[in-house]
């Protein structure tokens, strides 16, 4: 009788231990979302990309004038808030797709921004975007994909400009779309305000 007390008694703990472990996402942050070679790629995108770019002194400085906006003065929907009549052409989207795939099915727990792509009567979403930095995506151009984050929510969650903690299951699951093309997707299970403690 003893013997089969202490059996339950270790499996029961065994088991406890197995939940409060698969209960505890990893905690982990944007540098962890890129792959050791995607850096030297970014860097080497951007700055092929700056070698090509015009210098500031050669732009046409009356490319948007505030009177080539709608005589409402309503913003035309979808637009670049920095660019709000479309006169410049879209920012190109640096970086790659490369994920690290040991990632992919792992409950985690990360901190960021969101990025809505609609907002709710009641200030709440259901998916959005997940970026590293304030701004990310509303003003262009957005991060690589493989830091960005398309989130999902079973439930709608309350949006914010602040940042915040996101848990979840990550997959490395493109998500295609205007604001920034994603190379994460996450299952949100709990967000919470950012705080660093």
């Amino acid at each position: 009788m003893k013997l089969l007390l202490v059996v339950f008694v270790a499996l029961g703990f065994s088991s406890v231990g197995s939940f409060v472990s698969a209960a505890e996402p990893e905690v982990i942050y944007w540098e962890d979302l890129m792959p050791p070679e995607g850096l030297k790629a970014l860097e080497e995108a951007y700055a092929a990309a700056a070698a090509a770019a015009e210098p500031l002194s050669e732009v046409d400085q009356g490319q948007s004038d505030l009177a080539d906006l709608p005589e409402d003065g309503d913003f035309i929907p979808g637009a670049d808030p920095d660019d709000p009549t479309g006169s410049k052409p879209p920012a190109t989207q640096f970086g790659t797709f490369d994920v690290v795939e040991e990632l992919n099915g792992k409950s985690i727990r990360i901190p960021g921004f969101m990025v809505p792509f609609d907002i709710d009567q009641m200030n709440e979403v259901k998916e959005f975007l997940l970026v590293p930095y304030f701004g990310a995506c509303i003003h262009v151009p957005p991060p690589p994909p493989n830091q960005i984050v398309y989130v999902t929510a079973e439930d709608a969650v309350p949006f914010g400009w602040e940042p915040v903690w996101l848990e979840g299951v990550l997959e490395t699951k493109t998500h295609m779309n205007q604001l920034g093309s994603a190379a994460y997707t996450l299952n949100l299970t709990k967000m919470e305000p950012y705080s660093d403690g």
